[in-house]
């Protein structure tokens, strides 16, 4: 299926390493998210009967909930990445929903049809936005007056130490590497730079609540290990050390990792903003 995406970046990494990689931890990451997620459905108040639109659906799993939520209404899940759309279609399916749709789209430019819908929602996927006014602008077309966004972002990176006690810092301090730069995920974290692009794209009535909730990594700290060490940003970075600098990066990683460490598995406090608004 060919589409339009003027984020080339992220088009690449979604429908390559970076997908394949959510598509294998699906039922992980979902669990990871399931209690932020159902305070971002708590805070969307999907209704019977609406049409819903899911921004960045990934494999789908906040657009069947939603698609169950509207009953006679219909969710329309959106992403750019081809295989993970694949993957959302045949769980759909599987899961016997029928009034949840997806599509191929970069969110930016993708022509969706006009005041269509009631709700537009988003778990975790508007932080990737080549141009983030477009984006909202765009989005905001696609709703009708008086139809209503709702999305989950993360906070800092401070408050998130899922993205802070991992091999690409441990490296950093074993002077393996520099420590990469902010990562777009942490793009939406200030709620005046969030307030701004959203009223410019045509929004009001603006709130954010914090949102905390435990994530569950994994059963133990050599399953999350195996699962860190899966991924492709760890696997580029591991190549070309020693075995020994192998040995000792895992053992640093491990030392964090049992601070989080319980009889009940790994668990992390996840750190988000709940941002919702209405079409003016």
């Amino acid at each position: 299926m060919s589409f339009v995406a003027v984020n080339v970046e992220q088009a690449e990494a979604w429908n390559g390493a970076s997908g394949r990689h959510f598509i294998e931890q699906r039922e992980r990451h979902e669990r990871m998210r399931g209690r932020l997620t159902a305070r971002l459905l708590v805070g969307a108040q999907v209704e019977d009967g609406e049409n819903v639109l899911d921004i960045g659906c990934g494999c789908g799993d906040v657009t069947i909930l939603a698609a169950r939520a509207t009953r006679s209404g219909h969710a329309l899940g959106a992403d750019l990445s081809q295989i993970q759309v694949a993957e959302a279609r045949r769980l759909a399916a599987s899961a016997g929903v029928t009034n949840a749709s997806f599509e191929v789209a970069d969110a930016q430019v993708h022509p969706f049809q006009a005041a269509a819908f009631d709700l537009v929602l988003s778990n975790f996927g508007v932080m990737f936005f080549d141009d983030p006014a477009a984006a909202f602008g765009n989005l905001r077309k696609a709703l009708r007056r008086g139809g209503r966004l709702a999305f989950l972002c993360w906070r800092t990176r401070d408050e998130n130490p899922f993205f802070t006690v991992g091999f690409a810092e441990a490296a950093a301090a074993l002077n393996l590497r520099e420590l990469p730069g902010p990562p777009a995920a942490f793009s939406l974290a200030d709620t005046g730079r969030v307030g701004a692009l959203l009223s410019g794209a045509g929004f009001g009535g603006i709130e954010f609540a914090k949102v905390d909730e435990p994530m569950l990594i994994g059963r133990d700290v050599d399953d999350v290990l195996e699962y860190e060490r899966a991924s492709p940003s760890v696997t580029e970075l591991v190549t070309g050390l020693s075995a020994a600098q192998a040995a000792e990066l895992t053992k640093q990683v491990r030392d964090r990792l049992v601070t989080y460490a319980s009889p009940d598995g790994v668990a992390m406090p996840g750190a988000a903003w709940l941002v919702t608004a209405q079409a003016v």
